[in-house]
């Protein structure tokens, strides 16, 4: 009776022994069917604006590096004042997984690039800063007489009306504080400034930092202070012939600086020269006789000219002529090449 219990315990064993100790083929079944999921990755994406500061008006060039081809990422900005980031477009990255864009802001502006991510790549985000600073002008005269008052005008961009602006001279080694301005509505300032000596002067105008910009300045301006010339030739003038009818002497002034000076010969008392302002109104080369070289037609009959006595230029008085002025040959070629049709010419006392 006691070898069947023996039997069936045994038997119990090995069945027992088939149920867990699986087969080969069974574990290679079960491996294909449940993979092992893959680590997903955080693409190294880089945005950068170059140049990173810029003036109002001015542009940078925004360049995303994901290095992932055929990517979709989104730009987005946040200017200054503002609450959130705006979406400004959403582009495929190139065959080196890049993109690029030109960018205007008017303020200083934060941009962002994502990207969305995939079953491989964990999205990715990055951020990029464009200062921007105002566009100051400052307007001058290139040149003035001292002690004569003259209009500096200051333009801002963008608007900034009730703004302030201080407007700087240059001291000989350093920026110096002249005159703070107010904006009007129309982003101007105007301000005069008397030279009280002559040489010359630098000016910039500069503007403190806001919420929108950074703090800017203008380029610099030069003015060139000169002293008056006794025959009120004004400085706007590009070319100009004065003949000094005293000192037998004639001029020629160009934006109110003497470039050159001749001895001349005037009219005899019986036909003197006339006194006025005249113009240039005919020109002739090489006319010969009495007449030289050059001949420049501003009053009929008279006219400048060279001369074929030129001995006569080293004679005080020289009240010789017609009623014409004559020059040496060379200086009335000089003068000719100078002096276009047009030019003012002032007889003066």
């Amino acid at each position: 009776m006691r070898r069947p219990w023996s039997l069936l315990c045994a038997l119990a064993i090995v069945l027992a022994s088939a149920v867990f100790v699986p087969a080969a083929g069974a574990a290679a079944a079960s491996s294909e069917a449940a993979p092992e999921p893959l680590a997903s990755a955080t693409p190294a994406l880089v945005l950068t604006a170059s140049p990173a500061t810029i003036t109002s008006g001015g542009a940078t060039v925004l360049a995303a590096r994901l290095g992932i081809a055929g990517a979709t990422v989104r730009l987005s900005r946040k200017a200054a004042g503002d609450a959130e980031f705006t979406l400004i477009s959403t582009v495929v990255t190139d065959a080196t997984g890049a993109i690029s864009c030109r960018a205007a802001p008017r303020a200083t502006t934060t941009y962002r690039a994502d990207s969305f991510g995939d079953a491989e790549w964990s999205p990715a985000s990055s951020e990029a800063t464009v200062t921007v600073r105002p566009r100051l002008r400052l307007f001058a005269p290139a040149t003035v007489y001292r002690g004569e008052p003259v209009r500096l005008t200051v333009l801002v961009a963008p608007a900034h009306p009730g703004a302030a602006v201080t407007i700087e001279m240059w001291s000989g080694d350093a920026w110096t504080q002249w005159r703070d301005a107010t904006l009007d509505v129309g982003s101007r300032a105007a301000l005069r400034w008397t030279a009280d000596r002559a040489g010359r002067q630098a000016f910039r105008v500069s503007m403190a930092a806001d919420e929108e910009h950074a703090a800017g300045a203008s380029g610099v301006r030069r003015v060139r202070v000169q002293k008056p010339n006794p025959y009120g030739v004004p400085l706007g003038a590009a070319r100009i012939v004065v003949v000094d009818l005293s000192q037998y002497k004639m001029y020629f002034f160009s934006y109110g600086r003497e470039v050159r000076s001749f001895p001349c010969v005037l009219g005899r008392p019986s036909l003197p020269t006339p006194r006025g302002h005249f113009r240039i109104y005919a020109k002739g080369m090489n006319p010969g006789g009495p007449y030289g070289a050059r001949i420049m037609s501003y009053h009929p009959p008279c006219a400048i000219h060279g001369t074929n006595e030129p001995w006569l230029l080293k004679r005080f008085p020289r009240n010789f002529s017609h009623g014409c002025t004559r020059l040496s040959n060379a200086n009335a070629i000089w003068l000719y090449e100078h002096a276009p049709i047009g030019t003012p010419v002032w007889n003066v006392p």
